[in-house]
């Protein structure tokens, strides 16, 4: 984990800190696919949703690290009249492409946006980010039979395949799934930058779907695929200095 990730994540556990609030484990498995994109991958033609709006300290994060808002509009997360909430609300930031939080949204929207692009002869790709507890929901493949059907080769559905669907009805082989829905399909470790860097420049015939392997909670071993402590909350002051501490010897 490089420095930048390690501040990134300290910062995450701040604002949650000083909020009492957040999904910090969610923020954790998704911050080096939102890092990688926004630093390396994106492109003024392409446009990026989060789907899974409760791992947005990520998001926010990165805007942070982009300038895209300041310090203390970071810090501001959740209080009243933040530009931050407990999910993204596409009204107040300009650079939030949709307003997240019920699950199995982001999909749909972007497959229009593909269609918007393909129909208009436009450049750019849509990268959506899903979880795979989000796949649950049926709109996840219906999006993906119309994708397939309309060959929207701009898309690109990236899941954040970090085994939080334990608590609900298990994804099994979600390679193999979205496989059969037609889309080239392709398995990375979701915290290597590299790795992630190099499939998220793949270029395909078909709509491709990235399953991003990741820990929820990753970095702070106590958090660290708790499925079910951790989901949301915030620290104490106890274990807030603990986790600081930590990710301080990294």
């Amino acid at each position: 984990m490089n420095k930048t990730l390690i501040n990134l994540r300290k910062e995450i556990l701040s604002v949650s800190y000083n909020a009492n609030a957040g999904h910090i484990p969610s923020a954790f498995s998704i911050l080096e696919i939102i890092y990688t994109l926004y630093t390396q991958v994106l492109t003024k033609e392409d446009k990026f949703l989060l789907s899974k709006g409760h791992g947005c300290l990520a998001l926010y994060a990165v805007f942070y690290e982009m300038g895209f808002i300041t310090k203390d509009e970071l810090y501001s997360f959740s209080k009243y009249e933040s530009l931050l909430g407990g999910h993204p609300d596409r009204n107040k930031i300009k650079e939030i492409e949709i307003s997240a939080g019920s699950l199995g949204h982001g999909l749909p929207i972007s497959v229009g946006m593909c269609l918007s692009k393909k129909i208009k002869n436009e450049n750019g790709r849509i990268f959506c980010l899903v979880g795979d507890g989000e796949s649950n929901e049926g709109t996840t493949w219906e999006s993906l039979l119309l994708a397939e059907k309309l060959n929207l080769k701009n898309l690109i559905c990236v899941i954040d395949n970090n085994n939080s669907q334990v608590r609900s009805v298990p994804t099994t082989n979600i390679k193999s799934k979205f496989q059969s829905f037609g889309f080239d399909t392709i398995e990375c470790d979701g915290h290597n930058t590299e790795q992630l860097s190099k499939v998220f420049h793949t270029k395909t015939n078909k709509p491709l779907a990235i399953i991003c392997n990741t820990i929820k909670g990753y970095g702070i071993s106590e958090m660290e695929n708790d499925m079910f402590s951790w989901h949301h909350g915030a620290p104490n002051k106890e274990k807030y200095e603990l986790f600081i501490k930590e990710l301080e010897n990294k």
